[in-house]
């Protein structure tokens, strides 16, 4: 069965976007393009070229990312990293995903099951 193309793997992708870029950002600045090739080699949820930079647009506009510019071979690249907030927002955000990956893993072994 292929689910790739249904609505609810659209959405989880695109509510795992934010969370992948915190991590990458993690430990090193990176910029647009090589945010986009490390998330389409390495992930199972590839991003589309282009759609990385609302995204970065919008982490930016909620201060949860800063960037700067740097020459490499006569063009100008625009570098990302986290900023405070970022670090704490990926905290955060990284307990909810473990809380919300336990709970369902817990249902799946059947954890769940008669605790009404």
């Amino acid at each position: 069965m292929d689910t790739k193309n249904d609505k609810w793997h659209t959405q989880l992708r695109k509510g795992t976007f934010e969370l992948a870029i915190l991590l990458l950002l993690k430990n090193d600045s990176m910029y647009g393009y090589q945010i986009t090739k490390k998330m389409q080699d390495d992930s199972s949820f590839p991003i589309a070229d282009g759609s990385i930079y609302p995204i970065l647009r919008r982490m930016s506009a909620n201060k949860w990312i800063d960037s700067f510019k740097e020459e490499y071979e006569g063009r100008s690249r625009k570098y990302y990293y986290l900023t405070d907030l970022g670090k704490e927002i990926l905290e955060a955000r990284w307990k909810e995903f473990l809380s919300v990956y336990s709970f369902l893993n817990n249902l799946k072994s059947g954890g769940g099951e008669g605790n009404e």
